[in-house]
Protein backbone atom coordinates (compact mmCIF):
# COMPACT_ATOMS: atom_id res chain seq x y z
CA UNK A 1 0.00 0.00 0.00
CA UNK A 2 2.81 2.41 0.89
CA UNK A 3 4.61 1.74 -2.39
CA UNK A 4 1.43 2.18 -4.45
CA UNK A 5 0.59 5.45 -2.67
CA UNK A 6 4.16 6.71 -3.00
CA UNK A 7 4.45 5.85 -6.68
CA UNK A 8 1.13 7.44 -7.65
CA UNK A 9 1.96 10.55 -5.64
CA UNK A 10 5.44 10.71 -7.19
CA UNK A 11 4.12 10.42 -10.75
CA UNK A 12 1.32 12.94 -10.19
CA UNK A 13 3.68 15.39 -8.51
CA UNK A 14 6.36 14.97 -11.17
CA UNK A 15 3.86 15.60 -13.97
CA UNK A 16 2.46 18.64 -12.17
CA UNK A 17 5.88 20.13 -11.44
CA UNK A 18 7.12 19.41 -14.98
CA UNK A 19 4.05 21.06 -16.48
CA UNK A 20 4.55 24.09 -14.23
CA UNK A 21 8.21 24.38 -15.21
CA UNK A 22 7.33 24.05 -18.89
CA UNK A 23 4.58 26.69 -18.72
CA UNK A 24 6.68 29.13 -16.69
CA UNK A 25 9.68 28.92 -19.00
CA UNK A 26 7.53 28.91 -22.12
CA UNK A 27 5.73 32.06 -20.94
CA UNK A 28 8.99 33.78 -20.08
CA UNK A 29 10.38 32.88 -23.50
CA UNK A 30 7.26 34.26 -25.19
CA UNK A 31 7.48 37.54 -23.26
CA UNK A 32 11.15 38.00 -24.17
CA UNK A 33 10.48 37.20 -27.83
CA UNK A 34 7.65 39.75 -27.87
CA UNK A 35 9.87 42.38 -26.24
CA UNK A 36 12.61 41.81 -28.82
CA UNK A 37 10.12 41.96 -31.71
CA UNK A 38 8.61 45.18 -30.32
CA UNK A 39 12.04 46.83 -30.02
CA UNK A 40 12.94 45.77 -33.57
CA UNK A 41 9.60 47.08 -34.89
CA UNK A 42 10.15 50.44 -33.18
CA UNK A 43 13.71 50.58 -34.51
CA UNK A 44 15.21 50.57 -31.03
CA UNK A 45 18.23 48.62 -29.85
CA UNK A 46 17.17 45.64 -27.83
CA UNK A 47 19.00 44.85 -24.61
CA UNK A 48 16.82 41.78 -24.08
CA UNK A 49 18.76 38.57 -24.54
CA UNK A 50 16.80 35.70 -26.15
CA UNK A 51 16.38 32.64 -23.95
CA UNK A 52 18.38 29.60 -24.86
CA UNK A 53 16.94 27.23 -22.25
CA UNK A 54 14.38 24.79 -23.61
CA UNK A 55 10.99 24.60 -21.84
CA UNK A 56 10.84 20.86 -22.59
CA UNK A 57 14.35 20.33 -21.24
CA UNK A 58 13.47 22.23 -18.09
CA UNK A 59 10.28 20.20 -17.66
CA UNK A 60 12.24 16.95 -18.00
CA UNK A 61 14.83 18.03 -15.43
CA UNK A 62 12.19 19.19 -12.93
CA UNK A 63 10.04 16.07 -13.40
CA UNK A 64 13.02 13.73 -13.06
CA UNK A 65 14.28 15.56 -9.97
CA UNK A 66 10.81 15.33 -8.40
CA UNK A 67 10.63 11.57 -9.02
CA UNK A 68 14.13 11.11 -7.57
CA UNK A 69 13.21 13.15 -4.50
CA UNK A 70 9.96 11.25 -4.03
CA UNK A 71 11.75 7.89 -4.16
CA UNK A 72 14.20 8.72 -1.36
CA UNK A 73 11.80 8.41 1.61
CA UNK A 74 10.36 5.20 0.12
CA UNK A 75 13.72 3.43 -0.21
CA UNK A 76 13.65 2.06 3.35
CA UNK A 77 10.20 0.54 2.64
CA UNK A 78 11.52 -1.07 -0.54
CA UNK A 79 14.32 -2.61 1.51
CA UNK A 80 11.90 -3.96 4.12
CA UNK A 81 11.50 -1.22 6.75
CA UNK A 82 8.23 -1.48 8.64
CA UNK A 83 8.56 1.76 10.61
CA UNK A 84 8.24 5.33 9.37
CA UNK A 85 11.34 6.25 11.39
CA UNK A 86 13.73 5.04 8.68
CA UNK A 87 11.87 6.98 5.98
CA UNK A 88 11.96 10.15 8.09
CA UNK A 89 15.68 9.73 8.75
CA UNK A 90 16.43 9.02 5.08
CA UNK A 91 14.43 12.05 3.94
CA UNK A 92 16.07 14.24 6.59
CA UNK A 93 19.52 13.11 5.52
CA UNK A 94 18.68 13.90 1.90
CA UNK A 95 17.46 17.39 2.89
CA UNK A 96 20.77 17.98 4.67
CA UNK A 97 22.81 16.76 1.67
CA UNK A 98 20.85 18.82 -0.88
CA UNK A 99 20.83 21.91 1.36
CA UNK A 100 24.58 21.63 1.83
CA UNK A 101 25.25 21.33 -1.89
CA UNK A 102 22.93 24.22 -2.80
CA UNK A 103 24.36 26.41 -0.03
CA UNK A 104 27.89 25.73 -1.19
CA UNK A 105 27.06 26.45 -4.84
CA UNK A 106 25.16 29.65 -4.09
CA UNK A 107 27.43 30.97 -1.32
CA UNK A 108 24.69 30.90 1.33
CA UNK A 109 25.23 30.06 5.00
CA UNK A 110 25.14 26.24 5.12
CA UNK A 111 23.90 25.85 8.69
CA UNK A 112 21.14 28.41 8.27
CA UNK A 113 19.96 26.80 5.00
CA UNK A 114 19.94 23.29 6.52
CA UNK A 115 17.91 24.35 9.56
CA UNK A 116 15.52 26.47 7.49
CA UNK A 117 14.86 23.62 5.04
CA UNK A 118 14.46 21.05 7.81
CA UNK A 119 12.03 23.36 9.64
CA UNK A 120 9.96 24.01 6.51
CA UNK A 121 9.78 20.32 5.64
CA UNK A 122 8.89 19.41 9.23
CA UNK A 123 6.02 21.91 9.11
CA UNK A 124 4.82 20.61 5.73
CA UNK A 125 4.94 16.98 6.87
CA UNK A 126 3.18 17.83 10.14
CA UNK A 127 0.38 19.70 8.35
CA UNK A 128 -0.03 16.86 5.85
CA UNK A 129 -0.13 14.29 8.65
CA UNK A 130 -2.66 16.43 10.50
CA UNK A 131 -4.89 16.55 7.42
CA UNK A 132 -4.73 12.76 7.22
CA UNK A 133 -5.66 12.38 10.89
CA UNK A 134 -8.49 14.90 10.48
CA UNK A 135 -9.84 13.12 7.36
CA UNK A 136 -9.72 9.76 9.15
CA UNK A 137 -11.53 11.19 12.17
CA UNK A 138 -14.13 13.15 10.19
CA UNK A 139 -14.95 10.72 7.40
CA UNK A 140 -13.45 7.45 8.59
CA UNK A 141 -11.00 7.51 5.70
CA UNK A 142 -7.59 5.98 6.34
CA UNK A 143 -5.01 7.85 4.28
Amino acid sequence: MVLIAASTTAVAGALSMAAGAFLALNSEKEVKTTEIAKKIFLGEASEVIPMEESPIGSALVVGTAYIAGAIVPVLPVIFGATSALFSVLTAGLMVIVVSTILSFLSGMDVTRRIFLNLALITIAVSVTYGIGVFAKHLWGIAL
